[in-house]
């Protein structure tokens, strides 16, 4: 039986996000915590790739599925996490393993889950924070930490830690956060990515880390605000 060889290519990206995420684990174990953060966010850069050229070239398979859920949870799961220990949690014993043993598993069920509840389409939102988006928003706080030490100078290490915890919970939570695979291209959103790109070319690290904190507490806001309509509609009623 004749393989199309285009199968290949998806699955190819798919692959190099998994060594990038362990090549995040081998250089945050000798320190190099600057180069480890950046190589899960090239995993993340490969990851959005890998779906968008199955889709591109008609490749996508059930194989591809479940290779991407086992590379997201090597590269956005395990190298996250090892990172986190290696940076901060080894100064914090046995909390340090809980929180950053707590981010794989947790990052495991919302893939599991995910891969679940979209079987047969696309998701128009996604519950609970992506294991990517956590992922990213553990290690461009640590970036902007490397840069600016002020966690060290004021003695809160341990706030990445919580941090580390938090995207842990989100990411198995109900709450629901946007999704842009059906975004819709026009001049507005084009201009708004030019300014986006012009600001990361500038500061990357401080401009991505706010940009997905923005995502991160919108989804909570969203939440809160959701949660505090249906007690006063039920007050109301």
């Amino acid at each position: 039986m004749n393989i199309n060889p285009l199968y290949i290519l998806p699955n190819l990206f798919t692959a190099g996000s998994i060594f990038f995420g362990i090549l995040s684990v081998i250089w945050a174990s000798r320190g190099i915590y600057e180069g480890a953060c950046w190589m899960v966010l090239i995993s993340m850069v490969l990851d959005g790739l890998d779906g968008r050229v199955a889709r591109l070239t008609n490749t996508a398979s059930k194989f591809g599925v479940e290779f991407d859920s086992l590379a997201d949870i090597v590269a956005f799961g395990v190298a996250p996490a090892f990172l986190l220990w290696f940076y901060v949690g080894m100064d914090y014993g046995r909390y340090g393993v809980v929180v950053s043993a707590m981010f794989v598993i947790f990052g495991a069920i919302r893939l599991a889950r995910f891969n679940i509840s979209t079987a047969s389409s696309e998701p128009g939102v996604f519950i609970g924070l992506p294991i990517p988006s956590a992922a990213a928003i553990v290690v461009l706080w640590i970036l902007i930490d490397l840069k600016y030490h002020f966690l060290d100078k004021i003695q809160m290490n341990w706030c990445l830690l919580i941090l580390g915890f938090i995207a842990g919970i989100l990411m198995v939570s109900n709450i629901r956060y946007p999704s842009f695979k059906k975004l819709k291209w026009n001049l507005k959103i084009f201009v708004i990515t030019v300014i986006i790109l012009a600001a990361v070319y500038i500061a990357p690290r401080e401009v991505f880390g706010i940009l997905m904190s923005g995502y991160v507490l919108w989804g909570i806001a969203r939440w809160i605000f959701v949660v505090f309509v249906k007690i006063l509609f039920k007050k109301t009623a």
